[in-house]
């Protein structure tokens, strides 16, 4: 037991790691972008060659030699991509939220809202781009992704795509604006 969970059974407190909560909402919307877009390069390059007629033209054979170095390319975009997140992620994190942002007292006056707006906003935002990209899917991309599985593919990548994209837009105006009402918190 440490002495900050000692001091929080003295005084009845319960601290919260605001920190690790902006960064872990950061990192897997991170995730997310860098999976779906993965996601959206092979669904693109599937209904490509599904729509250009080269499944019919070429016998099993030569598509089955095609589809060796198609795998490693996918393989080495994979691979490039979780390079690229191990490099990018702690830079990004400390983007969100300051560095010095740890576990706060949620008693204090001002962290229960902090936590509470970040929560809703949140939450608000994924409701709303999720009814707007089902509104988008159903009016435009729903009788072409009846009828290609790739075009299904690609729809539902750039959907989780676009809401982690917008999640990550809200972390990070509310995390900014966090530092600053946590750093005045600590400080008092």
């Amino acid at each position: 037991m440490t002495s900050e969970d000692a001091g929080s059974e003295k005084t009845g407190t319960e601290p919260i790691d605001i920190g690790s909560l902006f960064k872990g909402t950061a990192t897997i919307t991170l995730v997310a972008e860098i999976v779906s877009a993965i996601m959206l390069l092979g669904s693109g390059v599937a209904f490509i060659v599904s729509r250009a007629g080269i499944l019919e033209i070429l016998s099993t054979d030569v598509l089955i030699l095609l589809l060796v170095p198609a795998a490693m390319l996918a393989l080495f975009i994979f691979l490039g991509a979780i390079s690229f997140f191990v490099r990018v992620n702690r830079r990004i994190a400390g983007f969100f939220i300051g560095s010095d942002i740890g576990s706060v007292d949620l008693k204090k006056p001002r962290v229960k809202m902090v936590v509470f707006i970040y929560g809703l906003a949140v939450g608000l935002i994924l409701i709303f781009g999720m009814y707007g990209y089902w509104l988008v899917y159903k009016y435009y991309f729903a009788p072409l992704a009846a009828t290609s599985l790739s075009f299904l593919g690609i729809s539902l990548s750039l959907g989780i795509f676009l809401m982690a994209l917008l999640v990550q837009m809200v972390v990070a105006a509310l995390g900014r604006t966090a530092t600053g009402i946590i750093r005045a918190v600590l400080q008092e």
